[in-house]
């Protein structure tokens, strides 16, 4: 019964959604644009079923008071944990992010298009230097005061642990000398307990995951702002190690390499 008046509402949205990309956002300041991104994709996660809740952990700056454009060269690279495809809809939400994405969203019915004209960049798997093309892009976004966002990790995880977190992307913040901000995002029930039903993983489609995520009674999605680091003297592998680890920390999550073989085989069954 809820998929009765969640997917109408989301179709509204994304037709909503085509028509502000094409016609009003080449009309309007980053300013205003940043709101409509960040209003639109709050309305998706209600539609969703989903609501999104922010924490800041001790000596970080919540993400939504990060909204809007800093100075030249002040701007943000977020690290983030990969889930679900709503990650880069529950971090807009807050702080709208040119994000780095694999190609295959650009794919996605109606959706890829908006991810695109919002400012996402995509990841062309196997050529190599596609990389060296979204750090230029993202570079260039960092060093005009806007945030960017990667994940790390390079695919999404079960939620239950975390990945090894790749440092290729974050050679844009060490070019342009911008802060990092890891970012811990946590699927739970109303409950507390943590959540499957917002999983994007495996051989599971867009259309298979929609659907399962509309049915869901709640959702919620609970996203840890962690304190930035500063890229000063460090490599972009230590920078990766440490937003890893604060992540892993924050979210008492085990990391993938340290889960014994037989249980990491286990959980992928």
């Amino acid at each position: 019964m809820r998929r009765l008046y969640r997917i109408p509402a989301l179709i509204a949205l994304l037709l909503g959604g085509l028509f502000t990309v094409f016609a009003i956002f080449p009309l309007v300041a980053d300013a205003r644009r940043e709101w409509l991104i960040a209003t639109w994709s709050r309305l998706l996660m209600r539609a969703c079923g989903t609501r999104v809740q922010e924490y800041a952990a001790p000596g970080a700056q919540p993400l939504s008071s990060m909204r809007g454009r800093h100075g030249a060269g002040e701007g943000r690279l977020l690290l983030v944990n990969h889930i679900s495809w709503l990650d880069i809809f529950a971090i807009d939400s807050l702080a709208p992010a040119s994000f780095a994405a694999k190609a295959e969203i650009a794919s996605w019915p109606l959706a890829g298009t908006l991810v695109a004209r919002a400012g996402t960049v995509f990841i062309e798997r196997g050529r190599r230097h596609a990389v060296h093309g979204v750090i230029r892009s993202m570079g260039a976004k960092l060093a005009q005061g806007h945030r960017a966002a990667v994940f790390p990790e390079g695919t999404t995880s079960d939620g239950r642990r975390l990945l090894p977190f790749h440092g290729n992307l974050v050679q844009a913040a060490l070019e342009t000398q911008s802060p990092l901000v890891p970012v811990g995002l946590h699927y739970v029930d109303p409950d507390g307990e943590p959540s499957h039903a917002a999983l994007y993983v495996g051989d599971t489609t867009f259309m298979q995951s929609l659907w399962r995520i509309t049915g869901h009674p709640r959702l919620i999605v609970q996203v840890h702002a962690l304190p930035h680091i500063l890229p000063d003297g460090l490599t972009r592998q230590e920078i990766a190690r440490r937003a890893r680890h604060a992540i892993a920390e924050r979210l008492t999550l085990p990391l993938d390499d340290e889960i014994p073989e037989s249980l990491r085989t286990a959980r992928a069954a």
